[in-house]
């Protein structure tokens, strides 16, 4: 029976909670964040969810195999705020999807994957209901039985973990994803936190979970071996997993090893031909493509895709290499394909030119301005102890303010051994903080690199910190006595905590945007909260057997205030929600067909 549907655009009606974009700079969120970051690294490693997973039966789905064609969507990284996953969830749930760019429209595909991290910052009940069901379930409240003989009747939903569902050990994931429930009009149909699914005319799909920074688990091998089984030698594969490996193996030559293992002991012997390989975590659009080679024993081009675009804020494209060399088999030197970059959305000058609003990290996170406020209070009474041998007898220490300089309050800081520590501590933190271009990964070149970078945040701050103290001691010497501290500590606190978060957001959209320097990219894109540039692939494998994956592409993500609920429609298939303005209409950003 179709849902009841809301009659005003409130919570209580919609039954969830539209929540903001994360504020990843907010103190609360950081402190939290790597609180479950923590405890997920320790016990993680005593703790295998995947390997409890095997209590559970689980089978490659052989339901679409018999089909003439198929259309499939792959989502990756939503469920963070309410207008970016809104905005994309309503375009994907459409019956058939106008794209500027495509002569027709795009129906509504059969089988919708999420590519991992369904839900922002952590995992909890609350996160999943209120960042990803409510949305989706908006987008698409329900959905009729096809008739008969089309099996499955319904629109099927599979999803594989990101490092944001793994916070919580996948109990929400598994409880949302691995029990037959419905996410608005799709039905999951997994009971594990990785599938296999056999397509038709000689397609699979397989979604791989790879815990963050382990190795696949013996039951994940042992399912994927039974599903190359049932494959015929010169079957193609799209594969599925959380991460872009491919793209991080500047920085970390062992990146890609998961991925290589799977395809030496088990694509290859099984003959399985690996076509396409997709993924999140960026959440950009970027495609990576390997020609192949002819003659006898010739092998077709083959794609990387990054599409992360499902709600989270935007990652750079600019930063991204031109090429990248994989290798699969660790013994083999020649056993290495070269792939070069052959698409990115957005492209790499607006990517560079979106950098700069880093510079409004104190606007879009104005939390995070308490931190440098407390900072520059705390320093500003050090100096104070600093600045005392610089007074003159029958001369009270406001007086005496009135008088000094900005080399005056920079050099108090290193007057006395509490403030020394003190900067030393905010050195030691903006060392932590730092982190270094890909051309410096680890050794020598690292730690010179950090220390750099930190060197030059650190001048700038102690910079910023001399000049607030000094407008805030100026300002207080219009009064004495205890007025004195209260209105320096006010300045110093207020002053301060814009100062030197701009100094920061200056810092990081530096890092990012100088050629040649590809640091801080997460940091400065996660200040910017960036929620345009959106994507989604719509892939279509017709009745030739030949796969066509559109990117499609949301510029503009529909503001909150722009939604509206809609209490009546003769469709029990129709969204709760529609926008009051501008409705949003994907372009066509990158297109590619594997025949």
């Amino acid at each position: 029976t179709p849902p009841a549907r809301p009659t005003s655009f409130e919570p209580r009606q919609l039954r969830f909670d539209p929540q903001p974009a994360t504020r990843w700079f907010s103190p609360g969120v950081l402190t939290a964040s790597g609180l479950h970051v923590g405890v997920t690294s320790v016990f993680g490693s005593f703790l295998d969810k995947r390997e409890l997973q095997s209590s559970k039966r689980c089978e490659p789905d052989l339901r679409y195999a018999a089909r003439d064609e198929l259309w499939l969507d792959y989502v990756a990284d939503t469920g963070d705020g309410f207008e970016a996953t809104a905005t994309v969830a309503c375009q994907v749930a459409k019956p058939a999807l106008t794209v500027d760019g495509v002569d027709e429209p795009l129906p509504r595909s059969d089988i919708l994957v999420l590519g991992g991290d369904e839900v922002y910052p952590t995992a909890s009940t609350e996160g999943y209901e209120n960042r990803l069901e409510g949305p989706w379930r908006a987008a698409l409240p329900w959905t009729a039985a096809a008739p008969p003989p089309t099996v499955p009747a319904h629109p099927t939903v599979y999803a594989i973990p990101g490092n944001h569902d793994w916070y919580d050990g996948l109990t929400g994931f598994l409880r949302l994803f691995g029990q037959g429930r419905w996410l608005g009009g799709w039905l999951t149909h997994q009971t594990r936190s990785y599938f296999a699914v056999r397509l038709p005319h000689r397609w699979w799909l397989w979604g791989i979970d790879i815990q963050p920074e382990t190795l696949i688990d013996e039951p994940q091998l042992e399912f994927f071996s039974r599903a190359a089984r049932r494959a015929d030698r010169g079957d193609r594969l799209v594969l599925a997993t959380a991460v872009p490996t491919w793209t991080q193996l500047e920085r970390d030559p062992h990146a890609y090893r998961n991925l290589a293992y799977l395809e030496r002991t088990l694509l290859r012997p099984a003959g399985l031909d690996l076509k396409l390989t997709v993924a999140g975590d960026q959440h950009h659009y970027s495609r990576f493509v390997n020609e192949g080679r002819g003659g006898e024993d010739e092998i077709g081009p083959t794609h990387k895709i990054t599409s992360g675009g499902g709600g989270a804020f935007l990652h750079p494209t600019h930063d991204l290499p031109r090429t990248v060399e994989i290798g699969v088999t660790p013994d083999d030197p020649g056993d290495v394909a070269t792939y070069e970059v052959a698409a990115r959305y957005p492209r790499a000058g607006r990517s560079r030119l979106l950098s700069l609003q880093a510079l409004l990290l104190p606007v879009r996170n104005p939390s995070f301005m308490v931190v440098p406020g407390v900072m520059n209070v705390a320093l500003l009474w050090t100096i104070q102890f600093g600045l005392r041998s610089l007074e003159r007898p029958g001369v009270s220490f406001a007086e005496a303010g009135a008088g000094w300089g900005w080399s005056d309050l920079a050099g108090g800081m290193f007057r006395t051994s509490l403030a020394a520590v003190m900067l030393l501590v905010l050195f030691g933190g903006l060392w932590g903080f730092a982190k270094t271009p890909p051309w410096a990964p680890r050794g020598l070149p690292r730690y010179a690199a950090k220390s750099v970078l930190a060197l030059v945040h650190f001048a700038a701050q102690v910079a910023t910190i001399a000049t607030v103290a000094l407008v805030a001691v100026t300002i207080a010497s219009a009064v004495d006595g205890w007025w004195f501290g209260l209105v320096a500590s006010l300045v110093a606190f207020g002053l301060g905590g814009v100062a030197c978060a701009a100094v920061m957001g200056a810092y990081l959209a530096a890092a990012i945007g100088l050629p040649g320097v590809r640091a801080h990219a997460n940091e400065a894109f996660a200040a910017s909260r960036i929620t345009g540039y959106k994507n989604f692939l719509r892939m279509h494998i017709d009745h030739t057997g030949a796969l066509t994956v559109y990117a499609l592409g949301i510029d503009k993500a529909v503001k909150r205030r722009h939604w509206r609920a809609v209490p009546e429609a003769d469709d029990p298939e129709a969204a709760w929600i529609e926008p009051t303005r501008g409705e949003p209409r994907p372009r066509l950003v990158d297109k590619v067909t594997i025949r």
